[in-house]
């Protein structure tokens, strides 16, 4: 029993890091946040969304959704792609995928939320609309993950590597300390008043972020990103 446990596991893991299942886990938060927006209000815009954001205002609602089926769609076709193994495994997979990002994330925002308790900064957090916590939560995980992790751990990792000559390891400690600067720094950089503390943990949990990133992928870490945003809001 323990062996089958044991090799289920190292199958979960592998599993769920493949392209077809990351593909097929991020299509329900992409519907979310896209197709969110058209009842949330604009303060749920993700601020490192550069086309839903605008286009939600620019081309007609029928347009705008046409345009956010697509890219689900188009996701469903990359899995069926990049598939290793039957596509209903892939399907499979997605679930549980889910299940444990969002342990991940309800988690972390358990540790944020006892942590600014004791420092008497939970006035700083913003509530509202469910639906506008929903949707700021989903694009939150979504594109800075896409921004801060998927694209920025990479491309700094090479710029180390290749450029500067920087050690392989030491280049990718580098990228995830760069990479979770950006993250906090961005923040403030769009209009929130720079807070020391706020600042620190969320450079805190972008480091959190970039290391489960390395490990468990893009879709764990971009739906645990929007459990832990959605459970501090």
């Amino acid at each position: 029993m323990t062996t089958r446990l044991a090799d289920w596991f190292e199958a979960y893991l592998a599993r769920t890091r493949e392209l077809a299942t990351t593909a097929l886990a991020v299509v329900p938060l992409v519907l979310l946040y896209g197709l969110g927006l058209l009842t949330a209000s604009e303060r749920a815009r993700s601020g490192v969304d550069f086309v839903s954001t605008h286009l939600v205002s620019a081309v007609p609602t029928v347009s705008y959704v046409a345009f956010q089926l697509a890219v689900a769609v188009g996701l469903v076709f990359f899995a069926l792609f990049r598939a290793e193994r039957p596509f209903i495994q892939h399907l499979r997979w997605t679930w549980p995928a889910i299940g444990e990002a969002c342990a991940w994330g309800l988690g972390l925002g358990a540790i944020v939320l006892f942590v600014m308790d004791e420092a008497h900064l939970l006035a700083v957090l913003v509530s509202g609309p469910l639906v506008d916590r929903a949707v700021i939560s989903a694009g939150a995980g979504l594109h800075e993950e896409l921004v801060f992790r998927a694209l920025a751990i990479p491309l700094v990792t090479l710029l180390l590597s290749k450029t500067i000559g920087v050690p392989s390891q030491l280049a990718v400690i580098g990228a995830v300390l760069v990479s979770s600067l950006l993250f906090s720094g961005a923040h403030h950089l769009a209009g929130e008043p720079f807070d020391s503390f706020v600042f620190l943990y969320r450079l805190v949990a972008g480091i959190v972020f970039a290391l489960l990133f390395l490990w468990r992928g893009f879709a764990i870490t971009a739906w645990a990103h929007a459990a832990y945003d959605f459970s501090v809001l």
